[in-house]
């Protein structure tokens, strides 16, 4: 049995098979790790015209203020303004957007003085922004 584990050739051949093993292994993770990256993009680019973009706001809110947002599909959509505790003080609008550009026109003369947060949420995002009442 001692000259069975000393040979250079029972040590080759179990060397050789770990060897194989690892090559075939690492090539099936790498084949994975490819279908994986290339199903992430193409998600992403299916969800990218799903998101809606935010226009600029203002720095400070006073008296009538619009917010814009543009979408590339009809979503649901519900924008809030929420308190620093994030409960929701104003429910803005909730309903469907379409496609296009949206105004939707905030009374901050109904909000004392301080700060706040615009909440936009859609199925596919939600959109936080502190905001500043300066009336």
């Amino acid at each position: 049995m001692q000259e069975f584990l000393e040979s250079d050739t029972i040590w080759s051949f179990l060397l050789n098979t770990v060897g194989l093993i690892s090559l075939v292994v690492g090539s099936w993770l790498i084949l994975k790790l490819l279908a994986f990256i290339i199903k992430l993009k193409k998600n992403h680019k299916v969800n990218a015209k799903n998101y809606i973009n935010l226009l600029k706001l203002p720095s400070k809110f006073k008296g009538q203020t619009q917010i814009g947002v543009q979408s590339s599909i009809q979503q649901n959509l519900e924008l809030n303004i929420l308190l620093s505790d994030e409960s929701i003080l104003e429910t803005v609008y909730k309903g469907k957007v379409d496609v296009g550009e949206k105004i939707f026109v905030i009374d901050s003369s109904k909000f004392q003085n301080g700060i706040y947060y615009l909440s936009i949420t859609t199925s596919f995002q939600k959109i936080l922004r502190k905001i500043i009442v300066d009336n």
